[in-house]
């Protein structure tokens, strides 16, 4: 008994060291395919950590283009802006011009490039105006919106403005500026 006893020990041990390590194998091939994309070969970590970082893909074009669809519009005020206008409502957008008129305390009016008829376009501003002139060049970041909607607009600013200041823009397009820079650079 003694004999039979020592020979199952024996492949019982022979299994755990050979059946360990091959379940291991086993294992970890299985693991390296759960919750994977995309392809299986000649993708490293770093590959798919940056297609995660950079959704587009490293290799799809980049365009400054203002406009590219779902991209701020960076630019002129000038016909190409007013062109893009209807697909602009909501975005953030940047644009530079010249004062045209200040219409209130809060809000003034920029005109197109010298080479455009573009109309004149409202700026809302809940900021500091107080040295703000016609002529003067200005970058506006801000929020675009295709019609003007005072009720809405006192209700955004919390503040109760001069109605018939702004008769002249009920309906028109305006920017819901973010911030003005009176002094842009180049």
């Amino acid at each position: 008994m003694s004999i039979h006893h020592s020979q199952s020990e024996h492949v019982r041990s022979w299994t755990v060291r050979l059946g360990l390590p091959g379940a291991l194998v086993f294992a970890s091939l299985g693991l390296a395919g759960c919750g994977t994309s995309g392809p299986e070969s000649g993708v490293d970590v770093e590959d798919v950590q940056e297609a995660a970082d950079d959704p587009l893909g490293a290799e799809a074009p980049r365009s400054a283009s203002p406009s590219v669809p779902g991209g701020p519009y960076e630019g002129l005020y000038d016909q190409k802006f007013v062109d893009e206008l209807d697909s602009l409502e909501g975005q953030t957008v940047t644009v530079s011009a010249d004062v045209n008129e200040v219409v209130a305390p809060e809000a003034f009016t920029i005109a197109g490039t010298d080479d455009t008829t573009v109309e004149p376009l409202l700026v809302i501003y809940d900021g500091d105006l107080a040295d703000l002139e016609p002529g003067e060049p200005v970058q506006v970041k801000g929020v675009v919106h295709t019609v003007l909607d005072l009720p809405y607009v006192e209700d955004d600013l919390g503040a109760d403005l001069d109605d018939p200041l702004y008769a002249a823009w009920d309906q028109e397009p305006y920017i819901m500026a973010l911030n003005v820079d009176m002094s842009p650079s180049g």
